[in-house]
């Protein structure tokens, strides 16, 4: 698997080099130290596959990317030239950690980016979470599927619970949409299992039409609710089923938040 992977990168334009005990992937927009099987995936699915390969006409969108893990989206959406900002979220302090030393590695697009070390909910405070090392970024509310242990042999020992902070979705679209009241808002949400909560709260508050796109993966609950929610809101959905998880797509036309907001 490790083989084909590195394989489709290499397709997309993708060169590895080795420095020290590193291996480094050199990408069209940026360059990282790949650690293992899960951060190669991630990186996979980003460059080679373009799960967020969003093409815009707008000259200024901001982005609010929920579920920072080890930085490969938010370095990413820094690197399109129509990105003026990206707000990025990882609530584990050792992914967090990492994080910091790839936006460190790409200068320029890490003064794009504005990180917190800190998980969105429904709620402002701490919550517990699943997390093992070696698959950060399948750290979450629900916890690694009895699927995913068996297909990975993740073995009980290497998962352990930890506390971390969170902020209310709420809140910080309300800041974001403040410090930019007129850019395009695209909200990118992989949390494993939180994207409920917090897209729960953003219609209950009623701030869904404060965004202008969503994408989102969601885990474990089906797409459902989420596609129930994003369109009672006068979205229009793309949604697609991996298994136990899946992609959701959502684009509103601009007129209808404009016109809501008169």
């Amino acid at each position: 698997p490790v083989l084909s992977l590195a394989l489709e990168l290499k397709r997309a334009g993708v060169r590895f080099s080795i420095s020290g005990e590193e291996i480094i992937a050199h990408t069209p927009e940026f360059d990282a130290p790949v650690e293992n099987y899960d951060e190669l995936f991630i990186l996979t699915e980003i460059i080679a596959r373009g799960v967020y390969s969003l093409v815009s006409g707008s000259k200024d969108a901001v982005v609010l990317d929920a579920g920072m893990n080890v930085g490969f989206a938010g370095l990413h959406f820094a690197a399109q030239s129509w990105v003026r900002v990206v707000w990025s979220y990882e609530p584990v302090k050792e992914t967090y950690a990492r994080a910091m030393e790839n936006l460190a590695r790409n200068p320029s697009l890490a003064a794009k980016i504005k990180p917190h070390n800190y998980g969105l909910s429904d709620k402002t405070g701490e919550i517990d979470l699943s997390f093992c090392p070696q698959w950060k970024g399948a750290a979450g509310l629900l916890g690694m599927s009895p699927e995913f242990r068996r297909h990975h042999s993740v073995n009980p020992d290497d998962v352990r619970m930890i506390s971390v902070k969170v902020r209310s979705s709420a809140d910080v679209v309300r800041e974001f949409r403040a410090a930019y009241p007129r850019a395009a808002l695209i909200v990118k949400v992989d949390t494993e299992g939180a994207e409920y909560d917090i897209v729960g709260q953003l219609e209950r508050e009623e701030l869904l039409r404060d965004v202008d796109v969503f994408l989102i993966e969601w885990h474990q609950r089906g797409p459902q609710e989420l596609q129930r929610m994003l369109t009672q809101a006068g979205f229009f959905l793309l949604s697609f089923k991996h298994s136990t998880t899946g992609m959701i797509y959502a684009c509103r036309d601009a007129r209808t938040r404009w016109s809501a907001c008169l």
